[in-house]
């Protein structure tokens, strides 16, 4: 089963948001450790960049996605980037089909927590990695403001959901951000895969679904799981209040 709330929200947003794909490539590199691969999951693959960058370290690239829009998008980046040693699976990560497992590295970042149930979408992509294989998870932090983040977005989303209302909101927040940054004297709060501040605040407050989580509990899940894990980013970006963490899980043979 699709999730179609938030099929219909990224066929809308990816396509138009594309990342730069020097600066996407950069960030890969600082994060993963490993330089060659066998099989790679873009658990989420969204625009495909991320895409493109594993399959430049893997020997196969495996992108799944429940956005049929955002598969397009990721297909025309593959293309253009003349990376044939991808395939393309329209699935819904929290009912990842049992045939895709066995990867030797496993990418999802930004994605899990904007499912309906990101539990199971954590156990699928535990599942998928193979023995000896690694999880790269980028998750939102669980902050004391993160009550106040999800009140603001169920009022966007309920309330200011219409073209007009959505374009003020956004041109709201993108102003509030900027005077702010200006009065901190530091650049403009805009990161490199949402190319707009107006595109980040839609990211922030109109997804179907988020869910915040403490370093430790995800720490705790894969060590459960048969992983050794470590949190090895956090608080990306200028937001203390409203960032992610990144974690790093080896698959134990055992397990």
């Amino acid at each position: 089963m699709i999730d179609l709330d938030t099929k219909e929200f990224y066929d809308e947003f990816w396509p138009k948001h594309v990342p730069i794909y020097e600066k996407t490539k950069a960030y890969m590199l600082e994060t993963i450790t490993e330089r060659q691969v066998g099989r790679a999951l873009d658990a989420g693959c969204g625009h495909g960049i991320c895409s493109v960058v594993l399959s430049e370290l893997a020997d196969t690239v495996t992108a799944v996605d429940l956005s049929t829009d955002s598969l397009a998008t990721a297909r025309e980046q593959a293309a253009r980037f003349g990376r044939g040693n991808i395939s393309f699976h329209h699935q819904d990560l929290q009912t990842l089909a049992p045939e895709l497992r066995d990867f030797d590295l496993v990418w999802c970042w930004g994605v899990a927590m904007m499912a309906p149930d990101p539990m199971k979408v954590m156990h699928n992509l535990m599942r998928a990695t193979a023995p000896g294989g690694t999880v790269y998870l980028g998750l939102y932090l669980k902050t004391w403001l993160s009550p106040v983040h999800q009140g603001v977005r169920h009022f966007c989303r309920r309330f200011m959901n219409t073209p007009r209302r959505k374009a003020l909101v956004l041109d709201f927040f993108a102003g509030l951000t900027n005077l702010v940054c200006r009065l901190r004297g530091q650049e403009i709060n805009r990161r490199d895969d949402n190319v707009s501040i107006q595109a980040q605040v839609d990211d922030w407050y109109y997804p179907p679904y988020k869910t915040f989580y403490s370093i430790e509990e995800i720490l705790d899940l894969f060590r459960r799981n048969g992983f050794e894990a470590s949190c090895i980013q956090d608080r990306l970006g200028r937001m203390k209040s409203a960032t992610i963490f990144v974690v790093r899980a080896v698959k134990q043979a055992q397990a």
